[in-house]
């Protein structure tokens, strides 16, 4: 046992007696006999978070390529690369031969595009890594079809260690696409039938307004002194809601109480930005009665 215990100090010496604190994870001595891989990191710097299918022209994903460990060992080289909905048989090379770090880059929808040579859809994910060649040669990949990549080891959970980022295609809300003439294309409560027109008029960022305006084949179903029906949108979500609010005070045939309106909970409410559509599920009331489920559904002329 004295003699392990001796033997262990020995290899301990040899491992570490020239170990600066610059040296990185492993004295540098050491690393000269191994093909160490370098630890790079990317992460963004500023510029878009997601790629907005409403507005693609204004798109410029910032990034930057570092390492994680400056004075450690360096790389021969990395390849900054991109795989598309995590399918590692469809990786393209953004930018090949990076040797200085870090180093910064933009990168735009037309590029993103032009690479993959697609367009780009709603719900496309572009994740971005790095492969690294090492000084010894050997090439390790970002992400490779069969094992896991160098960043999906333990290293992964090293503080500040960002092996990839990810640039996702969503249809962000846009108050601009929300104003203007509307063609009803669905309407349960049934004053309004497909092709109607109704006016949206853009308040600020996250609300609009509209009045109801029955059909005119339907003269006695006019609400009297309409007023506008006001639109929260929730933008993490593009869910719309509209506050219980009275909006009239009464219909043609029976003009004794306020008419209210309200949403009520459903997946009947949302907007689609790219579509430029959106569907309410409206309650509405009048004295005793209440009629939900009146889903009014409506797309941009």
């Amino acid at each position: 046992m004295k003699k392990h215990i001796i033997f262990s100090i020995l290899l301990a010496t040899v491992l570490f007696a020239g170990c600066k604190k610059d040296d990185g994870m492993l004295p540098k001595d050491l690393l000269t006999t191994m093909d160490a891989v370098p630890q790079p990191t990317v992460v963004q710097n500023g510029g878009s978070g997601a790629i907005d299918l409403t507005n693609l022209a204004s798109f410029q994903g910032k990034f930057d390529v570092k390492l994680l460990y400056p004075n450690d060992v360096q790389p021969a080289k990395l390849d900054v690369v991109i795989m598309k909905n995590g399918n590692t048989g469809n990786v393209k090379v953004f930018q090949a031969g990076v040797t200085t770090y870090p180093s910064s880059f933009t990168i735009t929808a037309a590029q993103i595009a032009s690479l993959f040579g697609a367009p780009i859809t709603l719900g496309d994910n572009y994740d971005i890594g790095v492969d690294i060649y090492t000084q010894k040669g050997n090439k390790y990949l970002a992400f490779p079809a069969t094992g896991a990549a160098y960043g999906s080891t333990g290293v992964a959970n090293q503080p500040g260690f960002s092996p990839t980022t990810r640039y996702s295609a969503i249809c962000a809300y846009d108050p601009n696409v929300y104003q203007g003439n509307f063609v009803v294309t669905k309407d349960l409560w049934a004053d309004m039938t497909p092709g109607d027109i109704v006016v949206l008029t853009k308040i600020d960022a996250t609300h609009f307004s509209f009045i109801y305006n029955p059909s005119p084949q339907y003269p006695n179903g006019t609400l009297l002194n309409a007023q506008p029906i006001i639109v929260t949108i929730n933008t993490a979500t593009n869910v719309p809601s509209v506050a219980l609010q009275t909006v009239g005070t009464g219909w043609t045939y029976d003009n004794s109480q306020p008419v209210k309106v309200q949403t009520t909970t459903s997946a009947n409410n949302f907007v689609a930005p790219c579509d430029k559509t959106i569907s309410l599920n409206l309650n509405w009331t009048q004295g005793a009665g209440s009629y939900t489920g009146a889903v009014l559904q409506l797309k941009k002329q």
